[in-house]
């Protein structure tokens, strides 16, 4: 059987619980994104869903919740097919973690508390608020899921459906090690503290007040630069936050390319792709091109300062008639035309996801730029 696991927490030692756990997601998704992900959570590709804000975080949401259930579902199958003893259940309730890896006895060996993410969202808003105690150490992880929508073909009809393409699994006690030194070492003018179970802060008239669950944003759990090295387990928490941030430049480049295909699919153009490699880049590049059913030469760029590197390149270079969009590292956003002989900020904003419309409107009217500059 392809799938085989062939292991038992119990009786080896040759894999540790998280590459056990990595290793059975892995199969898992594999199944996913060939089976039940071009069908249960897949449309036509003709078919346009609402894009207005709070459409696109209910969709984001659901799809969301349905691929996490269909990993789950997966992973199970696997250990029973495997006859390993092992079995993945759900929580029922409403609290951390939302997996349990049971064994024949149905005891808690690994909890799993799964995150999926839009990669083409420009905050990804799920954050890891449960407190440090609640949480196991080497036995609880924490499963952050990346989609984004993909152009598929299924028994000869184009669908476009949520294709995972990126999995991590990190150590939920380390994490939240991390998450707590560097709120707490962020002070912001305000006195912290973490009580028996919740994070508080000073409020009005010396009294102290419930953290406002801005804390443990998982895109932004990092390590203070300023951690004295004396702290207990800071080279396990070392590690950890250089596993997890390679792992945060990789969603952000996913979410370069996503932003960018996205377009380019309601613009009509299915078959665009982008060079984005595994990192923001250092310097401003050039990660896609594509001319776009309407006839704009449709360019990815990515990198600091886009204006300075602009005037520095000039139009020489570039068909007439192109568009240059440009995501920063949270994926705001600028779009750029040639007008008279120059680059030209034609829009910008902050939230590239939800003002698709206001993009495509700008693409369309790249034509009437250059013909509005040359005469």
């Amino acid at each position: 059987m392809s799938s085989t696991i062939q292991y038992s927490l119990q009786e080896s030692n040759d894999l540790t619980s998280r590459q056990f756990v990595l290793k059975l997601l892995e199969i898992a998704i594999k199944r996913v994104n060939a089976g039940v992900s071009k069908t249960l959570t897949a449309r036509k590709t003709s078919e346009r869903p609402p894009r207005d804000p709070r459409h696109l975080t209910d969709t984001r949401t659901r799809v969301s919740t349905l691929l996490e259930y269909s990993v789950a579902y997966e992973m199970n199958n696997i250990l029973h097919q495997d006859n390993s003893g092992l079995s993945v259940a759900a929580v029922l309730w409403n609290v951390f973690p939302d997996l349990i890896i049971r064994n024949r006895q149905r005891d808690n060996e690994i909890g799993l508390e799964v995150k999926a993410l839009h990669t083409a969202a420009e905050e990804k808003s799920a954050n890891l608020a449960t407190p440090l105690q609640l949480i196991r150490y080497r036995k609880d992880f924490i499963v952050i899921i990346n989609w984004g929508w993909q152009v598929g073909v299924h028994e000869g009809t184009s669908i476009t459906y949520p294709h995972i393409h990126l999995v991590g699994v990190f150590d939920a006690w380390l994490l939240a090690k991390i998450r707590d030194y560097g709120w707490l070492l962020n002070q912001g003018g305000r006195v912290k503290g973490i009580d028996v179970a919740t994070p508080i802060i000073n409020g009005a008239e010396a009294t102290y007040k419930a953290e406002e669950g801005n804390m443990g944003k998982l895109m932004r759990i990092q390590l203070p630069q300023e951690m004295p090295q004396s702290v207990p387990h800071y080279l396990e928490m070392r590690e950890e936050d250089d596993l997890y941030t390679k792992f945060k430049q990789q969603v952000l480049a996913l979410g370069l390319r996503e932003t960018f295909l996205d377009i380019c699919l309601l613009e009509g153009c299915i078959q665009a792709d982008a060079e984005v490699g595994t990192e923001y880049p250092q310097e401003c590049k050039i990660l896609g091109n594509v001319e776009l059913p309407s006839g704009v030469n449709f360019q990815l760029l990515a990198g600091p300062r886009p204006d300075q590197w602009l005037r520095t390149i000039g139009v020489r270079s570039s068909p007439s008639k192109t568009a240059l969009l440009w995501l920063g590292v949270k994926l705001d956003w600028k779009l750029f035309a040639i007008r008279g002989g120059y680059w030209t900020i034609m829009d910008q904003g902050k939230k590239p996801d939800s003002e698709y419309d206001r993009i495509q409107a700008n693409l369309r009217a790249a034509h009437w730029l250059e013909e509005v500059a040359e005469t």
